[in-house]
């Protein structure tokens, strides 16, 4: 027999005047904790994703050309349904067409498209531009804050091992589709992002990604591993109005006269240690992200294209920004 291990909050062992704990004591305790609250996320969290989904695509303008002549094309308000579902259950075009056809009622569709046209569709110029104008319609949902930003990259391809699994020096070398984000710390968001071959440095993508970040954000504070302790990644985010609390060299060395933003982060991770690692140790944060999308939304991408394989990572950072907002809105309720 296997031994089960159970948890208990330590707020369960507060006591304010109680000599004993019983059991129902326990059971009241735990419904009021954040173990029960996730509980209650975990059972909600299928349909409020979908009704956030449904919500989004109608208020979205597609601005879709129609023809006057010919065979009617498919709607894009359907596309986009079938192309998030498809993220949100981890299937194929053709299991998504099926799981299409389970929801028809749900989503108003008038027509479920074939398989091979979300296929043929997901390749193209035209949605790279729809789910780049969706981005940025989704991130400007949420109310103007300050914001502690995490940058960061990971890859994507359809080989079995994920990027974290693989060998440093052969992922330059292999055919990943590279994603540079800026993560809200506390929201788990990404604002903004790019997407290059694995070949090219994260250093190189960090002005971009930061000059794409939205209005209703200002930044307090850059977080980023030694990568970004370049000079050019240093003022881009002193710029922006971020204090950069980058990753140091090794070998870095104290300057009682700083003259760069370097060393002026070099002193300050000198004279305060500990407050350095625990405000760096944040950065962490862009990492659980781009791990919460791969746990729900698949590491793996099945297209072929360059054009197929890139709208994926589409899908996918945008299916984890609904995600995020529904969990807010979730907490915000409960």
């Amino acid at each position: 027999m296997i031994p089960a291990e159970l948890r208990i909050p330590e707020e369960v062992f507060s006591f304010s005047g109680q000599t004993t704990v019983d059991t129902w004591s326990l059971k009241d305790e735990i419904a009021l904790s954040a173990l029960a609250r996730y509980s209650n996320w975990l059972v909600e969290e299928l349909h409020l994703c979908m009704q956030r989904i449904r919500d989004l695509v109608d208020s979205f303008p597609f601005w879709q050309h129609r023809r006057r002549t010919g065979r009617p094309p498919a709607k894009e308000r359907d596309l986009m349904i079938g192309f998030l579902l498809r993220q949100l259950f981890d299937s194929t075009f053709r299991r998504t067409q099926a799981i299409m056809e389970c929801f028809r009622d749900y989503f108003r569709l008038n027509r479920v498209p074939h398989h091979t046209v979300l296929s043929r569709k997901n390749r193209s110029r035209r949605w790279s531009i729809i789910w780049k104008r969706f981005h940025e319609f989704v991130r400007e949902l949420l109310p103007k804050r300050k914001a502690i930003i995490a940058t960061d990259a990971t890859g994507y391809s359809g080989r079995k091992r994920g990027w974290k699994e693989t060998p440093y020096a052969i992922r330059a070398n292999q055919d990943w589709v590279k994603l540079h984000a800026a993560i809200e710390v506390d929201r788990f968001v990404v604002l903004s992002y790019s997407m290059t071959k694995s070949n090219v440095h994260d250093s190189q993508l960090f002005e971009t990604v930061w000059n794409d970040l939205p209005e209703n954000v200002v930044p307090l504070r850059s977080l980023a591993d030694s990568a970004y302790n370049g000079k050019k990644c240093l003022q881009v985010a002193k710029e922006h109005g971020a204090t950069s609390i980058h990753g140091i060299k090794m070998n870095a060395v104290y300057r009682h006269r700083p003259e760069t933003e370097y060393q002026r982060m070099v002193n300050f991770a000198t004279h305060w240690p500990n407050r350095y690692k625990k405000m760096c140790g944040m950065r962490n944060h862009a990492e659980t992200a781009f791990g919460m999308i791969q746990s729900s939304f698949g590491y793996r991408i099945r297209c072929r294209t360059k054009k197929g394989r890139k709208n994926e990572v589409h899908a996918k950072v945008s299916s984890h920004n609904i995600r995020m907002l529904t969990l807010m809105s979730f907490q915000m309720e409960y």
